[in-house]
């Protein structure tokens, strides 16, 4: 499982735009510990894995883009969730009904501004 910690090369600079990176870095922090934690689905790995990989991509080549809302950081997260919620295993034998689904679509619809949903679709 991936892994995205802060780095000071993140800093933009701009108070605001830091702020949101550092809580979208805390909250991939966080969910990554709760995966280590409770058995879950390989589905989950799989979403967990293209977020962090998206946030470590955009982060290294523009932060300011993951804080902007029309940006392609921030446009791609908000595509993951689009396309991969929910997921595929819920309400099947490979769903472990760990709650992560909830968790990790809650968490990332916070740090973009829209509502908790559950296990709805974005859409």
């Amino acid at each position: 499982m991936r892994r995205v910690r802060w780095r000071d090369r993140y800093r933009t600079g701009a108070a605001e735009v830091d702020a949101r990176n550092q809580a979208l870095v805390g909250l991939l922090e966080e969910l990554g510990a709760e995966l280590r934690r409770k058995e879950h689905c390989q589905e989950m790995n799989e979403v967990y894995d293209e977020l962090a990989s998206l946030a470590q991509r955009h982060l290294d080549q523009d932060p300011a883009g993951l804080a902007r809302d029309n940006a392609p950081g921030y446009a791609a997260v908000h595509e993951v969730l689009k396309a991969r919620f929910p997921l595929a295993a819920l309400s099947t034998p490979a769903c472990k009904e760990c709650g992560l689904c909830d968790l990790l679509q809650d968490r990332v619809r916070g740090w973009l501004g829209e509502p908790a949903a559950g296990h709805k679709n974005l859409r």
